[in-house]
């Protein structure tokens, strides 16, 4: 249940419940409880260098909502779920697949997504020096091994399957010489000391390889990318109190949209994390990510000739193929920009 399901006096009850004990709340009447600190999670393969990034993200949001703010990195996707299944952190920064599991959980509420600086994409990237084609991927000759991303990373572990391999009805078990799963680090490592002849990473990696470690981004390049994938996202936990949630929306849809001076100041540092700012997101941003995720799982668990997963996977498919069309069909469709009401027309 989420908590615009809640009656009003569950609503209280669960607000209470959720800061009993806690310095962090205070009593806002009618027994609900604001919180006036926060943890913020987000994913960090480097914790000094996510917070330098974040830093004067969190230090504007503390101040225009008058919350401390802690932020908590999370070395992989487990433990970044992990963060808002034990309520270590109110809200976050989250890629597709680990914000997907946070509300599959019933833990958060999507209400922002990223506005990217270039598209973001799914890529799988060989030694600069190797004469290695995409097509060449598709031999089925047990020569080459793959490194993929972690089960979780939506760009560098599900979509290069789903919009790849599967399509070409490529089966990873028996057509490569070894698959290997691993970090972008370690995925990148791997393809840069010839251990791996191919990995799958996105479009984030390779500009933040780039930036940071042009000599390394030198030795690689690009044979395939998928088509845009959506952006990430911020969540806060569906147990946050209203109040602090409208901060938190208020404050991220308008960073980075002041003019002048402190417009740019805000966007510089947008800047520096690879975004261009925040848009309204809602929970239905997750749609195309679940109908990759449970495609990907059908197609595996029918190779595996599981009947139980086959049947979990094509449940889970049709569930998210009801949303998008129940999704579709809320959207209504725009006008051209040019279109004139009929009222207006000339007789």
């Amino acid at each position: 249940m989420t908590l615009y399901a809640l009656s009003h006096k569950a609503l209280a009850g669960a607000l209470i419940t959720a800061c009993l004990g806690l310095s962090a709340c205070e009593r806002l009447g009618n027994g609900i409880e604001a919180r006036r600190e926060i943890a913020f999670s987000v994913l960090s393969s480097d914790d000094v260098r996510t917070q330098a990034l974040w830093a004067p993200v969190v230090a504007d949001l503390q101040k225009q909502t008058g919350l401390k703010v802690k932020i908590v990195p999370s070395a992989n996707y487990d433990a970044q779920v992990l963060t808002f299944q034990t309520k270590k952190a109110q809200a976050g920064w989250f890629t597709n697949l680990s914000g997907a599991e946070v509300l599959g959980r019933g833990h958060g509420a999507v209400f922002a997504g990223a506005e990217g600086i270039t598209a973001y994409q799914s890529l799988i990237i060989v030694p600069a020096a190797s004469k290695l084609k995409a097509e060449d991927l598709l031999k089925c000759n047990r020569k080459l091994t793959l490194g993929l991303g972690e089960r979780r990373a939506a760009a560098s572990g599900q979509a290069p399957l789903y919009y790849f391999f599967q399509p070409n009805r490529i089966n990873m078990k028996t057509c490569f010489k070894a698959v290997m799963t691993g970090t972008a680090d370690e995925n990148i490592d791997g393809v840069i000391s010839g251990k791996l002849n191919a990995v799958a990473v996105d479009t984030d990696i390779l500009q933040a390889l780039r930036k940071n470690a042009p000599e390394r981004f030198a030795r690689v390049k690009v044979i395939w990318a998928s088509e845009a994938l959506p952006e990430d996202v911020l969540i806060y936990r569906d147990d946050l109190d209203p109040v602090t949630r409208e901060k938190l929306r208020s404050f991220f849809l308008s960073y980075g949209r002041s003019p002048g001076a402190e417009g740019d100041r805000q966007r510089n540092i947008l800047k520096a994390l690879e975004l261009g700012g925040f848009a309204p997101e809602d929970d239905d941003h997750f749609i195309p990510i679940r109908l990759m995720k449970a495609s990907v799982e059908l197609m595996q668990a029918e190779r595996a000739e599981n009947k139980a997963l086959i049947a979990r996977a094509k449940e889970r498919l049709e569930k998210a193929r009801a949303d998008k069309r129940a999704a579709d069909a809320a959207t209504a469709p725009q006008a051209p920009a040019d279109a004139r009401p009929a009222s207006l027309s000339a007789n």
